[in-house]
């Protein structure tokens, strides 16, 4: 029921009543209502004092892993680049070994479908960094565009070897030297014959140098012909690849044998005037698929 009021009485003993006052029904419940307030509050706020150190923990790891992960990325990122830029390194050599020997990478490559260009990672922005996904995604895309370049290049490197080897083979057999130290007194085509007045068709050049001059092959091949025949001689014939042979008159001796494999720069004869001749001299004479051909288009120096 409502509390309308207590009276409070003091007594002293021997003096009887000291002093009397009233006290209100809501001077009680007004202290009680704040007790009870000021209880529920702390409960409250106990719940989550009590776990902010642990919320506060949560928060530092977070941001910390957040920056290694940021510090990792840029890491990843320039290792990714310093790779893309030495597979551009590669790719530049390969390229000017390709010019070198006639080769064409990219005509090479483009049934590969690869060689196209690789993921910009410069273009990406901070979102780069900060989403995981997005991370995981350019770099996956990078890695599968690097492993197809590498693979690329060692696929064209393996087609530059082997070029490589057949130009080496083709250089070594391809007749570029000059046979012999001395001066052309005859070049290859339409002349006035040396024994008379008519035209004839000279089928090489006529190198002159003193007799017993040492001769050269001036390519790889191999020993076909040593024997004398009428007009040149003396002579050998040596038959290189890529239908091409050389033919050797007018000499002296000879220092190889039918049959035999010579090397570029070789000794093979000395220089005499055997034959059909007006002084001594080398008669030095190419064929192609048995067609003679300008010697000048091969010698080179």
């Amino acid at each position: 029921m409502p509390i309308s009021g207590y009276q409070v009485c003091l007594f002293r003993r021997g003096k009887g009543v000291k002093s009397l006052f009233t006290v209100r029904g809501w001077m009680i419940a007004l202290p009680v209502a704040a007790l009870v307030a000021l209880v529920v509050v702390n409960a409250f706020l106990w719940r989550y004092y009590a776990g902010y150190d642990r919320v506060s923990r949560l928060a530092e790891d977070g941001r910390a892993a957040l920056a290694e992960q940021k510090s990792t990325s840029l890491r990843l990122k320039e290792r990714m680049e310093r790779v893309e830029a030495e597979v551009t390194r590669i790719a530049a050599f390969n390229e000017k070994l390709g010019v070198m020997v006639d080769f064409d990478p990219a005509r090479e490559a483009s049934p590969l479908g690869m060689g196209a260009p690789g993921p910009d990672l410069a273009a990406s922005s901070g979102l780069y960094f900060l989403r995981q996904g997005v991370l995981t995604r350019k770099m996956n895309e990078f890695l599968e565009y690097l492993g197809q370049e590498i693979a690329l290049q060692e696929v064209l490197q393996q087609q530059l070897r082997h070029s490589l080897r057949e130009k080496k083979l083709e250089f070594d057999a391809r007749p570029s030297l000059w046979p012999m130290a001395g001066y052309i007194t005859s070049t290859f085509g339409p002349r006035r014959s040396p024994f008379g007045r008519r035209a004839d068709f000279h089928n090489g050049v006529d190198i002159k140098a003193p007799y017993g001059t040492p001769i050269y092959a001036p390519g790889a091949g191999r020993v076909t012909d040593v024997d004398y025949q009428s007009g040149y001689g003396l002579r050998v014939v040596i038959v290189h690849d890529y239908g091409i042979s050389t033919l050797y008159g007018h000499l002296k001796s000879a220092a190889v044998t039918p049959g035999q494999e010579v090397k570029r720069g070789q000794l093979i004869a000395y220089s005499g005037n055997s034959g059909r001749t007006t002084g001594t001299h080398l008669h030095y004479e190419v064929q192609v698929n048995g067609t003679p051909v300008n010697p000048m288009r091969f010698m080179l120096d």
